[in-house]
């Protein structure tokens, strides 16, 4: 098979290189064009396979040269796939008006983007091969008449030419020799239509028929193609072709076009389809509602997994969603880890937040893949019409923001749409186009928290936390750009100035005798990497800081997405010297086999269980069992965010070990921090 041909067309270099630097690994030749009129002048001679194309581009936009390049009769069938950091139905719509063929928004889901170029070319090909098939079925019908045949009404005989028995691998004697042995070959529901076609001939109504039906032989069916006419001698005469093959891919391309090839659910198209078809109809107010569901940190399943792993996942995880469903309601896998539902009968408020609860509860059910238990949650918005819209743009549009505000809210649950919440997309680009000069120019600083041990009472430890000072934005809250740095490329660079900068403060007030432990917060993508360890560390090497001295944090959630994976990062990271805490813990699924089992020191309680435990006596207990769990286990308890002496004096009552919160200080930077520390320990 030849090499097949990607034109990329991005005026950003970095992005253009990266595209090309992936997509080559693939086994794709790359062409790359820095402006819509350059990719235009390239393909006026050559005819790429796909083209990758940037929305917004100087000179030519992206919409434009999609256009222009479907003006030219050899580019018109190529696939055209759309980059942008727009994320609106209206960018999404002007794409698909331009021509493009589907749209990728930035910042780059990498392994996304690999699936879907994969999935446009093979399309492609289908296309190709069914044009092609069309073009040799035509030249068989009308020019090479694969397999002739004649029947004799006034005598009622039939013959079949040897080519034709020859295509139906028949026996001498076994081609039908009457018009009744040739319907005894038809199905039964076929035969009405056949013999209207031959009267209209006998009769003179047509002078000649094409039809298509079913043969069946040995039990194997075969689609076919009947040209005939009647000659001088009112005998029929015709060609029989096979085009059962041609009809397979026709059928495969249908299902390409309308469904999803993995879950085997509807796609955006289809969904979108059947979702403008019920809102054209008359419905009861209230009785439509279109749900939005997002499987959390799926990208975790496919690189601790591999994608042929995410794949079956996302397989299995579909045939739980339809088996909850009983074909009441029509579901479409909206885009890697995306689902909609189409609620058309009426449900009150209450009757549908207990059904998208128990659907959660179902889906929240471990799975096991590859011989591994994967726990997951999803995020889900709803939209009701007519109050949140009346078009399938506005529904969807809508569902989807209350599905971002749910995981914005921390994930596993529900939100309805509120207008109210509607997200500043400008703010979001200006802030994804400055964080990539953040790193370069010192915006960012680490402010600490302290930590106290409640039984020495002294400061044993901080918690590095990112701040960033933008020049003209100000301070900019770590709750609005760690998420975008999260899905960004810059996660690793982001990462690693992290943890050097908390490792060199570390060693500076270590060199000045406090040793004080610095933890730092390690990300998913952080976590997955193959070579933390050994990264981390040469990072504590170079620095001559004791390894007991960094703690590394990483969330309950992350540790229990894949258990076994995670034992053997953590251990690996244990091998370092450096210290492990589990955080937010409570929050999600912890198996207490796997806990006792990961070398981790310290269990840090979330806020979430402390807030109301002076009050309430359920969380109250909740601390009590965390704190004896760990202790049974020889773990040492942080409890986090500390507000007063109250909830101070309960936790040391308790057992717990060491506290943080803004009873002792809120995070505050290095300076500071030493002060706060000196003037603790003086009085």
């Amino acid at each position: 098979m030849s090499q097949q041909t990607i034109l990329v067309i991005d005026d950003d270099t970095s992005i253009r290189l990266t595209l090309s630097k992936i997509l080559a690994k693939e086994g794709y030749h790359l062409i790359q064009a820095e402006s819509g009129q350059t990719a235009i002048e390239i393909c006026q001679s050559q005819q790429p396979d796909l083209i990758l194309l940037d929305v917004i581009m100087p000179g030519i936009d992206g919409f434009e040269t999609c256009k222009t390049l479907r003006s030219m009769p050899h580019i018109h069938p190529v696939p055209i796939l759309m980059l942008t950091w727009l994320d609106d139905i209206q960018a999404i719509d002007s794409a698909f008006s331009a021509g493009a063929t589907d749209f990728i928004t930035k910042p780059i889901n990498w392994p996304l983007l690999v699936r879907r170029v994969r999935y446009a070319l093979r399309t492609y090909g289908l296309t190709q091969e069914l044009t092609r098939a069309q073009l040799h079925q035509s030249h068989a019908q009308e020019v090479a008449r694969l397999g002739f045949w004649e029947w004799d009404p006034q005598h009622d005989q039939m013959r079949w030419s040897e080519s034709l028995t020859q295509l139906f691998a028949l026996q001498s004697g076994q081609s039908p020799r009457n018009l009744a042995d040739y319907l005894q070959l038809v199905p039964e529901e076929q035969i009405p239509n056949i013999q209207l076609s031959a009267q209209a001939l006998l009769q003179g109504k047509s002078d000649r028929i094409s039809l298509q039906h079913d043969l069946i032989f040995s039990s194997q069916t075969y689609h076919i193609r009947v040209i005939a006419e009647l000659d001088e001698n009112q005998k029929i005469f015709g060609v029989i072709q096979d085009i059962s093959d041609l009809l397979q891919t026709e059928k495969a391309l249908e299902f390409q076009t309308h469904y999803d090839p993995i879950t085997h659910f509807s796609n955006r198209f289809h969904f979108t389809q059947q979702l403008d078809k019920t809102l054209s109809e008359p419905y009861e107010p209230g009785s439509l509602a279109v749900i939005s569901i997002d499987i959390d940190r799926f990208n975790l399943i496919n690189n601790t997994l591999g994608h042929a792993q995410g794949d079956e996942f996302l397989s299995d995880f579909a045939n739980r969603l339809r088996k909850y469903l009983s074909h009441n309601f029509p579901c479409a896998r909206m885009s890697a880890d995306e689902f909609c539902i189409l609620i058309n009968s009426k449900m009150t408020t209450a009757k549908l937040e207990s059904w998208i609860m128990s659907l959660q509860a179902e889906l929240s059910i471990p799975f096991e893949i590859a011989q591994t238990i994967v726990h997951i949650e999803t995020s889900v918005g709803i939209a009701t019409s007519p109050k949140d819209g009346h078009s399938s743009a506005e529904l969807l549009q809508a569902a989807v923001q209350a599905r971002r505000n749910a995981k914005a809210l921390g994930g596993n649950q529900f939100q309805f749409y509120d207008p109210e919440q509607q997200p500043d997309h400008s703010r979001r680009l200006t802030l994804e186009t400055a964080l990539h000069q953040a790193l370069q120019q010192d915006q960012f600083v680490l402010h600490y928290q302290p930590q106290l041990d409640l039984q020495t009472d002294n400061i044993v430890g901080v918690e590095a936390l990112v701040r960033w000072q933008h020049p003209e934005l100000g301070m900019i809250s770590p709750v609005e750009f760690v998420p975008i740095i999260e899905e960004m490329d810059l996660i690793h660079a982001f990462g690693d100035w992290t943890l050097r900068s908390a490792v060199n403060q570390a060693k500076a007030w270590h060199d000045q005798g406090h040793s004080i432990r610095v933890g730092i917060n390690l990300s998913a993508r952080q976590f997955l990497k193959t070579d933390l360890a050994g990264h981390i560390e040469q990072v504590l090497k170079e620095a001559q800081l004791p390894a007991e001295l960094l703690d590394l944090e990483i969330t309950e959630g992350i540790a229990m997405q894949n258990p076994d994976s995670a034992l053997q990062t953590l251990e690996a990271l244990k091998a370092t010297g450096a210290t492990i805490a589990i955080d937010d813990f409570g929050t999600g699924y912890s198996s207490l086999e796997y806990l006792q089992k990961f070398p981790v020191e310290y269990i840090k309680i979330d806020r979430a269980f402390i807030k109301d435990m002076t009050v309430n006596l359920g969380d109250q207990a909740i601390v009590r069992a965390i704190i004896a769990i760990a202790n049974s286990m020889n773990r040492q308890v942080i409890a986090e965010g500390i507000e007063n002496a109250e909830e101070a004096r309960l936790l040391k009552e308790m057992g717990c070990h060491e506290i943080q919160g803004y009873y002792l200080s809120k995070p505050i930077n290095a300076a500071e921090t030493q002060r706060f520390i000196e003037a603790y320990h003086k009085s």
